[in-house]
This record gives C-alpha cells, structure tokens and sequence, in this order.
C-alpha cells in the first residue's frame, strides 16, 4: 500500500484535530490519539478494502470501528469545523462546545503512516460522500496512533473564539497599516478598509 501513502517529508508542520464526544478515535493524556481499530493492517491485496474504508471515514452514518485519526492542516478550516458541531446532527437540545482543538508536531512521527485526503482523491479516485469533499485540499488521516508526545497543544472552544477575534484584529491593524503607508487617505482609505473586511468576511463564511 505505499503508492497510497503521504511522505511523511511532505507533512505540513502542524496538524489539527477536533477531539469530540462522538470521536471513534479516543484520547488519553499518556497515550495520545488511538484510532477505533488500531490492529487493523492492509497489504497489497486489500486495496479496495482500503479504498471503501477511507469513505467510511468520511460517512457520518458508518458508526463501525476503523483504523484512521482524522485531522487538518489549517487551524482555521479545524476551528471552523469545530465551532459547526455537525456531529451534534438534528438533536432538539445538544450540549455544545464539548470538544477541543489538538496541536499536533508532525516533525516527531517519523514512524506514522500519513496519508492525504487529496491524493487519494485526484490521485486514485477514491469517492468519498459529497459532504466531505469540502475537507479534500485541508485533510489528512493517520494509521492507528498519534502518541501523546507529539501534541504540542489542546485549546478548548473558548480559547479559540477568542483566538479568532485577536487574529482578526491583527489583520484589520496590518491593513491599515498598509493604507497609511501606501498613501491611501480619508474617503479613499475607508473604501479600501471596507472591502478588506467583506473579503475577510466571505473568506470566513466560504471556509464553513
């Protein structure tokens, strides 16, 4: 199955999880990350097994047990995702904000199998549900464990709310900044300005 894998070399730096209530995989402080199947192994003539498993990934209503941790590789799209609650799905009165945002150092798994939702995609036409597909170009899925050593972080859903609004404040001052530098005054600077915080906007919305 290595034609399948993602160099662990071609790894972003950091990866994210949303650890939740519903999560298959589980947590503990010591031991990290263990997906619902951690023995689970494929060899070259388990290709399709392996293919309609990365679907059942990505299918909210296949509640079996599998062998992968589901992760992101830009905190914003992870934070997004987070902040939906999707797998809260039609209840009349969830429990919100039970869930946290998990840093993870991907410098330190050399031993960890990757593998990259847009390869396998693009790359060897897995069909995954059209309600995923808005993960393709951000996710990533890990073989088994995540051991606690490479977690550089958790953050509860507060925090990040917070988070957010410093990042969108540092945003709106390094583009008036810029305004200023770039000799855009009165009437002028605040089109500019304006147009700056509907991109931001929209870029926010699209993300979800």
């Amino acid at each position: 199955m290595k034609k399948y894998r993602c160099p662990n070399a071609r790894l972003p730096g950091k990866l994210y999880r949303i650890h939740h209530p519903e999560s298959r995989t589980t947590y503990s402080e010591n031991g990290g990350f263990l997906a619902a199947d951690n023995t689970k192994i494929y060899n070259e003539d388990s290709e399709e097994e392996f293919k309609q498993d990365i679907v059942r990934q990505f299918s909210w209503d296949y509640r079996g047990p599998l062998p992968f941790i589901s992760l992101f590789s830009g905190r914003e799209h992870a934070e997004n995702w987070g902040l939906k609650e999707p797998w809260q799905g039609q209840r009349p009165y969830p429990v919100t904000k039970q869930w946290t945002l998990f840093t993870i150092n991907t410098e330190v798994l050399e031993d960890a199998v990757f593998f990259s939702l847009k390869e396998l995609v693009e790359d060897q036409q897995v069909q995954i549900p059209d309600a995923a597909k808005q993960h393709i170009h951000g996710a990533y899925i890990c073989l088994h464990r995540i051991p606690a050593a490479a977690i550089n972080d958790q953050t509860n859903p507060n925090q990040v709310l917070l988070d957010r609004d410093d990042r969108y404040w540092e945003r709106k001052a390094a583009q008036l900044d810029y305004d200023y530098l770039d000799g855009s005054y009165d009437s002028e600077r605040e089109a500019l300005q304006e147009n700056w915080n509907t991109i931001i906007e929209k870029n926010i919305e699209d993300a979800w």
